[in-house]
């Protein structure tokens, strides 16, 4: 709880610290290569801890699998992050004018916001991750139901593109966001059930750096395209998408359409509850 503490005043302040220092025009790019730092330092971050585990393990004679090694890891990832304050000190200050909004025009950009935050994340995400894999993926197959909703969202992403009104723009989002984010579990368990339970976390790295790297690239432009054009960048923006993801689709059934996966084959199954009671 204090970790999670600890993040929100950490990133909350850094969030506004950054948009203080900017310029309104270079906000967009700023915060895309803020996105780009942030998501390859989260896997590096893992990527090295892992890299550590035997090492630590080795210093404190013990396995790496102990509950010592990995305090032993949390504790110097807590020390890196308190250190992260000194290059903060050394930032300039950034003078912040003392005028506000007016409150029923603050609360009201919150509540919003808020809205919307709740209605993608908590709400069309969430029952779209507990509907797919239960209800869709076991009738249609992996492949099959991951294209369909995938090619299913496109409509969305282009009424919200092109649409003049935000109630409109906000629903068809969170209707892709519903689809796309349902389908994300069943990506993960047919790319992790095709390889065998030695190779999966070495699979899983793998996946996660291609994932920072393109995440990484499209932050930056998406970025780099709202400065540049203003409200239409959004449009931009989502046509771009509406087209990678026509692409993803397409060759997803290209390529694994008739793929079983044999990960599991001759591996022990290890005594889990079965997640239907």
């Amino acid at each position: 709880m204090l970790v999670g503490f600890g993040g929100i005043i950490a990133s909350s302040s850094g969030a506004a610290l950054l948009a203080d220092a900017t310029d309104a025009a270079r906000r967009a790019t700023r915060f895309g290569q803020q996105i780009a730092l942030g998501t390859t330092a989260a896997f590096l971050s893992s990527a090295i801890a892992g890299a550590l585990a035997a090492p630590v393990a080795s210093l404190l004679g013990a396995r790496p699998e102990d509950a010592l090694v990995l305090r032993a890891l949390v504790a110097s990832g807590g020390i890196i992050a308190a250190l992260s304050i000194v290059p903060i000190l050394a930032i300039r200050a950034v003078p912040v004018a003392q005028h506000t909004l007016e409150a029923p025009t603050r609360n009201d950009l919150v509540r919003r916001f808020l809205a919307i935050e709740v209605l993608f994340v908590a709400v069309a995400g969430s029952i779209g991750a507990l509907l797919h894999g239960r209800f869709v993926a076991s009738r249609l197959g992996a492949i099959p139901s991951i294209v369909l909703v995938e090619t299913l969202s496109l409509p969305f992403a282009l009424v919200a593109a092109f649409t003049g009104a935000l109630p409109i723009a906000v629903g068809a989002l969170a209707m892709r966001h519903f689809l796309m984010f349902g389908a994300s579990g069943t990506v993960n368990a047919f790319q992790l059930s095709s390889f065998t339970p030695a190779e999966r976390a070495g699979a899983n790295a793998f996946f996660a750096l291609a994932w920072s790297a393109a995440n990484a690239v499209g932050a930056i432009l998406s970025g780099a395209i709202r400065s540049r054009l203003g409200p239409d960048g959004f449009t931009v923006n989502l046509v771009t998408l509406v087209i990678a993801y026509g692409l993803a689709a397409l060759l997803t059934w290209r390529l694994f359409a008739t793929h079983e996966p044999s990960g599991d084959v001759g591996a022990r199954p290890l005594a889990v509850p079965d997640s239907r009671g």
